[in-house]
């Protein structure tokens, strides 16, 4: 991958107890001023929420993410040196436990999600879903043609809204690494996730098999979050 084609980002953020409210206003801050960077084709917070009927709604504040689209690595390279990410580095010493950062590469699809027709979805009601699979060595070309069989199926259920898959990238040597795929989902809503999506037979059928070539299959539910400023500079 060379600076021709876009980078994927991924940034986790872990909050320190105590430090939720401070913290999430700092990220909201770096919102508008990123998505003017000229390299910045995609920013978005989100924060972290269950997978289960009891909990799906519920904010864990503790836990945000950032799924980010690039231009190119330089640009994203160019973004790490901006001065408000450079004070937000900063500040996350204070109020941060951990922040994970990893890059990928968006795999070119055979196919894409189509509305089929009914009433469009609230956007309160959207559901993201962050899906990192750890490929047992020796399996990545059985894995690989495995779980990109399941996007054109995917793409065809009336619920899905987006749902991309990505290969991860070395941060030095920007070489793939196909033991690290990563899928970002957005659905109309938890239910057609949980029901329609994940008991489809041909996902049901992947689950069974995973575990001959998957090493683990990290599920996690996610909100995006609104992050549209009054003219004071805090979030609405």
């Amino acid at each position: 991958m060379g600076d021709s084609r876009n980078l994927v980002v991924l940034a986790v953020v872990r909050v320190k107890p105590g430090y939720e409210e401070v913290a999430r206003q700092e990220l909201v801050k770096l919102i508008p001023p990123t998505n003017r960077e000229p390299g910045c084709l995609r920013y978005q917070m989100h924060i972290n929420v269950g997978t289960e009927y009891d909990n799906y709604m519920v904010e864990n504040p503790r836990l945000y993410m950032f799924y980010e689209i690039w231009r190119s690595r330089e640009d994203w390279d160019k973004h790490m040196e901006m001065p408000y990410l450079k004070a937000w580095f900063e500040k996350s010493k204070e109020v941060c436990e951990k922040i994970d950062l990893s890059i990928w590469e968006a795999v070119d699809l055979p196919t894409n999600p189509v509305f089929r027709g009914g009433e469009n979805p609230d956007p309160k009601e959207k559901y993201t879903l962050l899906a990192l699979v750890d490929v047992k060595e020796g399996c990545e070309d059985r894995a690989w043609k495995e779980m990109l069989a399941l996007v054109p199926y995917t793409h065809t259920e009336p619920g899905c809204i987006e749902y991309t898959m990505h290969v991860n990238l070395d941060m030095d040597t920007m070489a793939r690494n196909y033991r690290k795929i990563m899928f970002y989902e957005n659905w109309y809503n938890f239910k057609v996730w949980k029901e329609d999506h994940m008991k489809a037979e041909y996902l049901v059928r992947w689950f069974n098999f995973a575990p001959q070539v998957t090493e683990k299959i990290d599920l996690t539910g996610w909100k995006m979050i609104d992050f549209e400023l009054t003219p004071t500079g805090k979030e609405k």
